[in-house]
């Protein structure tokens, strides 16, 4: 079941730059193309690293750590060899009213995972 949250208002959420945003425990970066938004956590997938400190240029936001290349609308990573494995987490989000609202559910999963790897590995 989706669980909607406010993050921003539509105002504060602006094209051609990376906005973010934090709800229950999830950082965010939204971005406006065309006046559709998107939602995807702020983290790359190769390392982690914060995807807000990154640059967009065009329809491509890269990752300032390792400069990985993904296509906004999708999320996939497009750098040069393609890993599908590494390919952004996207969030449904939509607006209601005058707020933006992302779907949170499940928020923390991927984290708790990785965690649980980590700590099968040192095993």
């Amino acid at each position: 079941m989706a669980d909607w949250r406010c993050v921003a208002t539509a105002a504060e959420v602006h094209e051609g730059r990376i906005n973010r945003a934090s709800v229950a425990g999830l950082n965010l970066i939204l971005l406006k193309v065309d006046e559709e938004l998107l939602a995807y956590e702020d983290r790359c997938p190769h390392e982690g690293h914060p995807l807000s400190l990154g640059k967009l240029e065009a329809d491509v936001l890269i990752c300032a750590k390792h400069l990985w290349e993904f296509e906004i609308r999708t999320g996939k990573h497009v750098s040069r060899i393609h890993r599908p494995d590494c390919n952004l987490k996207p969030r449904a989000v939509r607006v209601a009213g005058e707020l933006v609202e992302v779907d949170v559910s499940g928020a923390g999963e991927a984290g708790n995972e990785k965690k649980d790897r980590a700590a099968a590995d040192q095993r």
